[in-house]
């Protein structure tokens, strides 16, 4: 066959061939026709003529322009072909980082607005929205103060100059739960640098920093004096305890999952307790305490309600040592009750000559005389109070101060301690109301000490009281407990003085100025009281809007059932 007529069928095969096997054949078919184009030229170059030498030259240029023609095809077909390749495998990279984020990150896409246009699954499950929920809403829902927040506004700020926002920030789900996230938010700019378009790619690191926190807290609660217990409230089992709990309770660090708070003395008794952290539960009360012993040691133990970042209730109760202070207090009370023995005697002597002045019996005295006799009357009187205070402070140190226990019915007893203690109301211009929804609520006490308990609650309500105001005295079922409440709307006790306000002449600071009188025992004495009846005591406060003092007091079957109210008598000492 003629090398024209080869070169002319290979150029209608290259212009014919299509799909994934004619692209493959075009490169050597491209070569070929080159090939044979040559040799046609050279053919032709031998059959000439030597006098044809401009004819030849000619001829050799085209022949060499075919060769470079052919090479040229070749070259640029091989770099289409690599182009292609690169192609396929950035689309191939793509759809892998496409992969890798929607499966490991939160994307979101917003419009120059900040309205969401675009989420992925991840987004939308983290934040507890479905998809096409959150399409059209601005993304301020996302941060804690919403369009004020201060992260979002840097955010705004950032893209508006057209920069990358990377950071941590603070946001919250549907549900209102804190999550921290790890954010990259890039600008997307037109050709004329406006913002068109933001992609906020997110992390979640609220596992991380949860973790940090609680390696913080674990650090810091590690190395407090105080024992740390946090345990469940419906188990009671045991989460942490801390060096000097676990010292203390005779435990090591891998014991705390067999545990419960129960098995932290032997003394401890669950129904007790859960009658003791009652309050808690329903809410009444942010938290309760209790004295204790725990060999020769004293201890106050402060148990409040917590709940975790993952939802769950855990009780804290933390023992504090109380040791020290309560003999500084009873070295105190020894110096001063050794004073009041002495002056008990001459004091009453004073006060009986006094009332027999004022009787008129030693003769009569004009209005300025009897003035200053009602003046030194009141203040022996006041004298008097204090030195009984005192001793039965001593009395109770010393476990000489007996508790004469019989069934008492409170509804009638409250009415008999608001009627004896209308007078002392009356010189502050204070009335006393006792109300309640009970008929009857029996309960086992020593009447002349439990009186003296509301006695005080209720001449302390008196002068904290605003003038022409009423105290409010009540009575509720609690459940296990009688619980007695004395309200008034004085202007309150700050809760930095909560730990001094039933420490022996603990002295609260009046939030109003003004100077009231007092011993600074009362509270110290009654609560002794109370605790000695297996009761509790405590009070709510609200700064410059009054007080609520709480007299808790087990119901006699429970008292029984906790091996209390066995006997007509009891000691106070246990409670010194």
């Amino acid at each position: 066959m003629h090398a024209d007529g080869v070169v002319m069928m290979s150029e209608q095969a290259i212009e014919t061939t299509s799909g994934p096997l004619g692209q493959k054949c075009r490169r050597p078919l491209a070569v070929l026709v080159g090939a044979f184009a040559a040799g046609s030229v050279f053919a032709g170059l031998l059959n000439m003529a030597p006098s044809s030498s401009a004819a030849w030259g000619s001829t050799l240029t085209y022949a060499l322009l075919f060769g470079v023609l052919g090479v040229a095809v070749y070259r640029r077909n091989k770099i289409l072909e690599l182009q292609r390749d690169l192609v396929r495998q950035q689309a191939q990279e793509i759809q892998l980082t496409h992969a890798a984020l929607n499966n490991h990150a939160l994307v979101c896409l917003t419009d120059p607005d900040g309205k969401i246009a675009s989420v992925n699954e991840n987004f939308s499950a983290k934040f507890g929205y479905r998809q096409e929920d959150l399409i059209g809403r601005h993304i301020s829902i996302i941060y804690p103060d919403g369009d004020e927040d201060a992260t979002m506004l840097e955010v705004r700020r950032s893209l508006a100059r057209g920069e990358i926002w990377t950071g941590e920030s603070e946001e919250v789900t549907a549900e209102g739960t804190k999550v921290f996230m790890r954010c990259t938010i890039v600008p997307m700019l037109d050709e004329a640098g406006k913002l068109v378009k933001t992609v906020s790619i997110r992390t979640d690191n609220t596992e991380y920093r949860r973790a940090e926190k609680a390696r913080f807290l674990k650090s810091l609660f590690d190395h407090l004096q105080d024992e740390v217990y946090i345990f469940r409230t419906d188990s009671l089992q045991m989460v942490y305890a801390n060096h000097r709990a676990l010292e203390a309770s005779n435990w090591s660090a891998k014991d705390i999952d067999a545990k419960t708070i129960i098995d932290a003395d032997s003394q401890m008794n669950a129904a007790a307790f859960r009658a003791h952290v009652a309050p808690l539960m329903r809410g009444d009360r942010d938290s309760v305490s209790i004295e204790v012993m725990r060999g020769d040691r004293a201890g106050e133990i402060r148990t409040r309600l917590v709940r975790s970042d993952d939802g769950e209730l855990l009780f804290v109760s933390v023992l504090r040592d109380t040791t020290e202070r309560m003999e500084t207090e009873r070295a105190r009370l020894e110096s001063v009750s050794v004073v009041s023995h002495e002056l008990r005697t001459p004091l009453t002597s004073i006060k009986g000559a006094l009332r027999l002045l004022g009787s008129g019996a030693m003769g009569d005295f004009d209005a300025q005389a009897k003035s200053v006799l009602d003046i030194a009357e009141r203040n022996t009187e006041t004298l008097l109070l204090i030195v009984n205070d005192i001793l039965d402070l001593e009395k109770i140190r010393a476990g000489k101060m007996r508790l004469e226990k019989s069934d008492v019915d409170l509804v009638s007893f409250l009415n008999d301690v608001v009627e004896m203690n209308t007078g002392y109301g009356a010189e502050f211009q204070v009335d006393f109301d006792f109300s309640t929804r009970l008929d009857t609520a029996m309960a086992r006490l020593a009447p002349e000490r439990m009186m003296q308990v509301f006695a005080n609650l209720l001449s302390n309500a008196a002068k904290y009281s605003p003038t022409n105001d009423t105290v409010r005295v009540g009575l509720e079922d609690d459940g296990e407990y009688w619980q007695v409440s004395v309200t008034d709307r004085g202007p309150g006790i700050p809760e930095s003085a909560r730990e001094t306000v039933f420490e022996s002449f603990g002295q609260v600071q009046n939030t109003d100025g003004k100077t009231r009188k007092g011993t600074g025992l009362g509270m110290a004495i009654a609560r002794k009281i109370v605790l000695a009846h297996g009761g509790e005591i405590d009070f709510e406060s609200e700064p410059g809007h009054g007080t609520t003092f709480y007299v808790r007091l087990r119901k006699p079957h429970l008292e029984a059932d906790l091996g209390q109210g066995d006997t007509e008598t009891a000691s106070l000492s246990d409670v010194a």
